[in-house]
């Protein structure tokens, strides 16, 4: 049940951003059936995680007092995990939203990387528009 409130905040979130009556041009809704894979608890789902892929936690967003999504990916980048977690007041619940994998290629020096994660190295952040107003 718990799972079922995880996947319909998610996919509710970035919709619930823009104020419904004037979203951005483009923006639509669609609705989408997902089954998540959850554990009872963060700890174990990074035990599974690291254990059976060799993936750590490499990105945390801490969204609010409860819920954080976390991106996982191993050493060579080539596979990355997209984690929702839910602190509650007795309980907690990670689930696994998205995993993936890439190619490794080749990189500067002939390094072999894969490309399921990567930070842009210099984030150019625009000016924020107010909604519905194009401007």
């Amino acid at each position: 049940m718990r799972a079922l409130a995880l996947a319909l905040a998610l996919i509710a979130a970035p919709v619930l951003a823009a104020d419904p009556d004037k979203p951005p041009e483009g923006m639509y809704q669609q609705h989408v059936q997902l089954l998540l894979n959850c554990f009872s608890t963060f700890g174990r789902l990074s035990e599974v995680l690291g254990d059976y892929w060799g993936e750590t936690a490499v990105v945390l967003s801490r969204m609010s007092d409860t819920t954080t999504i976390i991106l996982f990916s191993n050493r060579g980048r080539t596979s990355s995990t997209v984690v929702v977690s839910k602190a509650y007041k007795d309980e907690e619940e990670a689930c696994i939203l998205w995993s993936g994998e890439s190619k490794a290629v080749e990189g500067p020096g002939g390094t072999m990387s894969g490309t399921s994660f990567s930070l842009n190295p210099n984030p150019i952040f625009p000016d924020k528009k107010e909604l519905g107003t194009g401007t």
